[in-house]
């Protein structure tokens, strides 16, 4: 096994850097991204399918097993991605297109999906904007093949090899139009319409056989709604059923139980079990602090048999202890303790299964493991040139706020000792703000500080997900004020620490962590020696107007009551207002193409400094969009944001 590894390595070796022995890192090894972001096991064992981004794309890679010789590999080229893929049957896989959005290097599917054979034959798109088949050397009519809709991969129906269930958005209907969901032939586009959705802005859930049985959406006017699927029909829930106080989490396979989260008393959410016959609700488990992080499910049942929570490390709790494969991930969470391990098996009988294990200082390593010989061969690291063993460990640490609310959040510091000042400080501020959490998992952007001799301060400031409904909810409309104030009182409560600064602070951040990394200067002018904003709104007013997501009604509803409507109110926590009290220097950084918070922020951020005579930094590429993801524009951001806060800090 180990010398197949080695050759597989050896053929994949453009994609490596041997790992070096000095401190600090090149920024390119931050910057690059992985070398491996998925790897799957073909239903048969004999083949693996691996996702390889290469040259701001990602492609999938079909490995026989025996030889580890790549036998096939599929892409759209340059600025193109593969997302997710998934083994449809032995000879064939199913894969959607993906493009990056956010800052991170998560994939989300842009609603074509393909299909092709192992070998190379067979290749279809099944749906998608770009939708074209060939027949004689001509391409067939868009409109006649009835395709004008992006599809959204609803259930890979397991006991069905040759279909898949899709869920399909007109390109000319608004998000809240209505939506089918086909039953799709993997082999040749036939499809079968199963069902309509009642809204646009709709998640169906459904069992193993792609029957519906339950969706929750969001009506025109932002209202939620739920219906129950039977004889061919929805059914709009009634104003007494129990059911109107949860969220659906998913259906087992054959239906006999629903998945259920609510909030517990308004705070953190308590996972449920529904039985479709007795109409029984048991609940399975909650946390006083922490929201679930992930479910844990059996393949072949699809039984929740367990949650993930995230604290310092991952946390597991079993609440089906006996099933064999609650047994076997007990095995192997014991086996790679302190590791977050995720499990990829077509059945609970699968021999071989692959096992991905990460932490937060392993970006992720590949095993196979084989349950006959109770054995993990190591298979592949997604980032071979980064050794955990000189990342910065990320600890969980929580303090007061003003108010007296426990905040909670990570601290990364230096391998090295500090110096007798203390270590220098980042504060680095994730987006949202809402629902969004910064985690334990392995961070490129706080490891390549830390491996340059910052600490890195990351707060779930009160707004955040993963800390309850009310955690989130009170934060509402409080972008300048509450979420900004927990900000804050993190800085100066880490800076009491003995190891940290006490004055080399900067803050930084994309997204909304971009609007924090101006505003929170602007209320706090001594606190912070300069800011590194990325793609933040500046200008809310500005921001309501023009972001993608008020496009969209539904949408746009829980937008304005999130956000909140009246323009005096979004002007008086919008920067650009108050940009008079600024004194730290900032980095603007925005892409050209941003739909989401659009580039005219960075311009209306740099007249306003112009004017006022401020010190700024200016970054921007035409061709990026809401975050850089080209390597060598990420690389250039790493090292821009790296001397620019070396500059300020020294400068004191």
């Amino acid at each position: 096994m180990k010398n197949s590894i080695n050759t597989l390595l050896l053929l994949l070796s453009f994609f490596m850097v041997s790992s070096p022995e000095a401190l600090p890192l090149p920024i390119e090894y931050f910057a690059k991204a992985a070398q491996f972001n998925q790897l799957r096991l073909s239903p048969d064992g004999l083949h693996f399918a691996a996702t390889i981004p290469q040259d701001n794309a990602t492609n999938l890679a079909i490995i026989n097993r025996a030889t580890m010789k790549v036998i096939r590999v599929y892409g759209f080229g340059e600025n193109t991605h593969i997302g997710r893929f998934y083994w449809a049957n032995n000879e064939r896989v199913v894969y959607l297109k993906a493009e990056k959005k956010g800052y991170s290097e998560q994939l989300f599917s842009s609603g074509d999906i393909y299909a092709a054979n192992i070998d190379g034959t067979k290749r279809l798109q099944l749906f998608g904007y770009s939708m074209t088949t060939k027949i004689k050397g001509k391409r067939q009519n868009k409109k006649k093949l009835g395709l004008a809709a992006s599809g959204y991969l609803v259930n890979m129906l397991p006991e069905d090899p040759e279909h898949i269930l899709v869920r399909a958005r007109s390109f000319w209907g608004d998000g809240d139009k209505p939506q089918k969901i086909y039953k799709v032939n993997i082999y040749n586009r036939k499809r079968e319409v199963i069902a309509k959705t009642p809204l646009g802005n709709m998640r169906v859930k459904v069992n193993a056989s792609g029957a519906p049985v339950v969706a929750k959406g969001y009506n025109r006017d932002g209202i939620v709604q739920r219906y129950w699927y039977k004889d061919k029909q929805w059914h709009k829930f009634s104003a007494d059923d129990p059911l109107n106080h949860y969220d659906f989490v998913g259906v087992n396979n054959d239906a006999s139980t629903l998945y259920l989260s609510s909030a517990i008393q308004g705070k953190t959410r308590a996972l449920f079990a529904y039985d479709m016959v007795t109409k029984e609700i048991t609940k399975l488990f909650h946390h006083p602090v922490a929201d679930i992080y992930k479910n844990i499910e059996e393949p072949s049942t699809g039984n929740i048999i367990g949650v993930k929570l995230m604290a310092q490390g991952m946390q597991y709790h079993y609440f089906d202890t006996k099933s064999p494969y609650s047994k076997l991930h007990q095995k192997l969470t014991d086996a790679f303790a302190g590791h977050d391990i995720d499990i990829f098996a077509n059945s609970v009988n699968d021999n071989e299964i692959i096992i991905l294990a990460r932490s937060d200082i392993n970006p992720g390593d590949f095993y196979l493991y084989n349950r006959e010989k109770a054995s993990a061969d190591f298979i592949l690291a997604s980032r071979q040139w980064l050794d955990p063993n000189i990342m910065s460990e990320r600890k969980l640490i929580e303090f007061k706020s003003r108010d007296q609310v426990t905040i909670h959040g990570y601290l990364t510091k230096p391998k090295s000792v500090a110096p007798d000042q203390g270590y220098p400080l980042v504060v680095y501020v994730h987006g949202g703000p809402y629902g969004v959490q910064d985690g334990w998992h392995f961070n490129n952007t706080a490891q390549m500080f830390a491996n340059n001799g910052y600490a890195v301060l990351q707060v779930n400031y009160r707004g955040s997900g993963g800390f309850g409904l009310a955690f989130e909810e009170i934060a509402h409309q409080k972008r300048s004020t509450m979420i900004q104030q927990d900000i804050i009182d993190g800085t100066r409560w880490v800076m009491n620490k003995e190891d940290i600064s006490d004055n080399k602070v900067c803050i930084m951040g994309g997204s909304f962590g971009g609007y924090s990394a101006v505003m929170s200067p602007i209320l706090e002018p001594e606190l912070f020696k300069c800011a590194v904003a990325s793609a933040g709104p500046y200008d809310l007013v500005y921001q309501r107007e023009n972001a993608d997501y008020m496009k969209v009604d539904s949408v746009s509803h829980k937008a304005t009551k999130v956000y909140g409507s009246d323009l005096q109110d979004l002007k008086a926590q919008s920067p650009i207002t108050h940009i008079d009290k600024l004194k730290a220097p900032v980095l603007i950084v925005h892409g050209g193409r941003d739909r989401r918070v659009p580039p005219e922020h960075a311009f209306i951020l740099k007249k306003a400094l112009d004017k006022l005579n401020k010190p700024y930094q200016w970054l921007y590429k035409d061709k990026e969009g809401h975050g850089f993801y080209n390597e060598e524009n990420r690389k250039e951001y790493y090292q821009t944001s790296l001397d620019f806060i070396e500059a300020n800090i020294k400068a004191d």
